[in-house]
C-alpha cells in the first residue's frame, strides 16, 4: 500500500465516519448517529537497519567491535571519526541464529 519513509510521512489506510450530533442534555432528548467509517484490515511490517547500534564516543572502539563480532570491515584508524557511514555486520552464533549490528557514526547530517 505505501511505504513511510520519511520523518513526517503518512497515509491513510481507511477513512471514519462522520460523527454524530447530540442535544447537550436539553429536551426533549434528541441526538444522530453518526455514519461508520472504512474497516480494513492490514498487516504492518517494521523494516530495520540492525538489531543493535554501536554508539559513543569517538574511539571508543565500536568499529573494532563490529569487525571482531562480524565479517565487516569497517574503517578503523587512530583519529576520531573514522566513521563517516553507518557500517553493518551480521553476527552469527552456533546455535544458528544470528543478530544485525550496525556501527553508526558519531556525526550525522541532519
Amino acid at each position: 500500500m505505501a511505504e513511510l519513509d520519511g520523518h513526517d510521512a503518512s497515509f491513510i489506510v481507511a477513512v471514519g465516519g462522520k460523527g454524530g450530533t447530540g442535544n447537550n442534555m436539553a429536551l426533549p432528548y434528541e441526538a444522530t448517529p453518526g455514519t461508520a467509517g472504512e474497516t480494513r484490515y492490514v498487516e504492518l511490517e517494521l523494516k530495520l537497519v540492525a538489531d543493535v547500534g554501536l554508539v559513543g564516543k569517538p574511539n571508543a572502539g565500536k568499529s573494532t567491535l563490529l569487525g571482531a563480532l562480524s565479517r565487516a570491515c569497517p574503517k578503523i584508524a587512530p583519529y576520531p571519526f573514522t566513521t563517516v557511514a553507518p557500517y553493518v555486520g551480521q553476527a552469527e552464533f552456533v546455535d544458528g541464529s544470528s543478530l544485525t549490528v550496525a556501527d553508526v557514526p558519531g556525526l550525522v547530517e541532519g
